[in-house]
């Protein structure tokens, strides 16, 4: 019988994703009701410090696989080996990052296992069903964001494998370690690819940057007159602030989608949060919802981003911006 909360632990370059820690506080939420052990899988040119480091975040069981190279980009070949680990260990569930690697690795190994994947989850809940087992019920916006929709995974198809969009989850904190039990497959060998990597180049805008700032100023609709976004920026320069934004934003193209902040972008948890011109519809407000200080800046005194806001300002977000920017 499938058994286990099993996290995908993605990784580059030999060091482990940030994300990880993440989902391994959703598995110990979900163990809390089941009782199940906390899994990750491993595939890596070396993954000793990986597995090392996935201990320290309270994960009981690590299963890895030496790749002997490095195995970038080659999704095909890594999909494969994750498969033939994954049949090995039985878990009932996989919790995966919502990252362009967890997409395109999983959407291949979900074929392979003739199982669902949902993608993009923002909430991973446990039912119970009359027989007394457990299953994770897959919370998600859809539709265009329109609505939220709560996925099941058919009876009988194992794993239950879902992707977990990044900034959702507090990560979980290192303890001392020492405690998990690590297993390597030594029969389970990485392919050849189809996949040949020409170049890689670092990107332009690194989501990381608005993940981990203390100060995110955000930008709406508002923003998108006149010259507003070059104001904001100035603005976030000042403060030490990075720029995040909502859907408008993103399809104006003044920022990229991994600043994108809400159900179909991302959850943010800074310090400060500053917005100016949004109006404060749930889809986005359910990304800064854990705002430690949020200060909105809206012209109309009604706008729902005022019932989010710690502190409201009803003026013109251009006056407000001019007026800090000349002290």
């Amino acid at each position: 019988m499938a058994n286990g909360i099993c996290v995908y632990a993605e990784s580059y370059k030999g060091k482990l994703e940030p994300v990880a820690a993440e989902l391994v506080s959703a598995a110990k939420e979900i163990q809390k009701t089941t009782g199940e052990k906390v899994q990750a899988i491993v595939l890596a040119e070396d993954p000793d410090g990986i597995a090392a480091e996935l201990d320290r975040l309270g994960v009981e069981e690590i299963y890895a696989v030496k790749a002997g190279r490095d195995c970038s980009q080659q999704d095909d070949a890594v999909s494969e080996a994750i498969s033939e680990m994954l049949k090995k260990i039985g878990p009932s569930s996989v919790l995966i990052p919502a990252t362009p690697e967890g997409r395109s690795i999983f959407s291949r190994v979900a074929m392979k296992l003739g199982c669902g994947l949902t993608a993009d989850c923002t909430e991973v809940l446990v039912g119970t069903k009359e027989d007394g087992s457990y299953y994770i019920k897959q919370n998600k916006p859809s539709f265009g964001e329109n609505v939220f929709v709560t996925i099941i995974t058919r009876d009988g198809y194992y794993p239950q494998m879902m992707t977990v969009r990044p900034g959702v989850y507090v990560p979980q904190e290192e303890a001392a370690g020492g405690q998990a039990k690590i297993e390597y497959f030594e029969d389970i060998k990485v392919g050849d690819s189809k996949i040949e990597v020409i170049e890689e180049a670092e990107a332009e805008n690194e989501t990381g940057s608005i993940l981990g700032a203390e100060v995110v100023v955000v930008g709406g609709r508002g923003v998108l007159e006149d010259d507003n976004f070059a104001l904001l920026e100035k603005f976030a320069e000042k403060v030490g602030g990075a720029i995040g934004g909502t859907r408008p934003m993103v399809d104006s193209e003044m920022i990229p989608f991994n600043h994108q902040i809400g159900q179909t972008g991302l959850t943010i948890r800074p310090k400060i949060c500053i917005s100016f011109g949004v109006s404060g519809a749930i889809q986005h407000t359910e990304g800064i919802k854990d705002t430690k200080l949020f200060v909105a800046v809206n012209t109309d005194e009604d706008a729902a981003i005022f019932g989010v806001a710690d502190y409201g300002i009803t003026a013109d977000l251009k006056d407000i911006l001019e007026n800090y920017l000349a002290i």
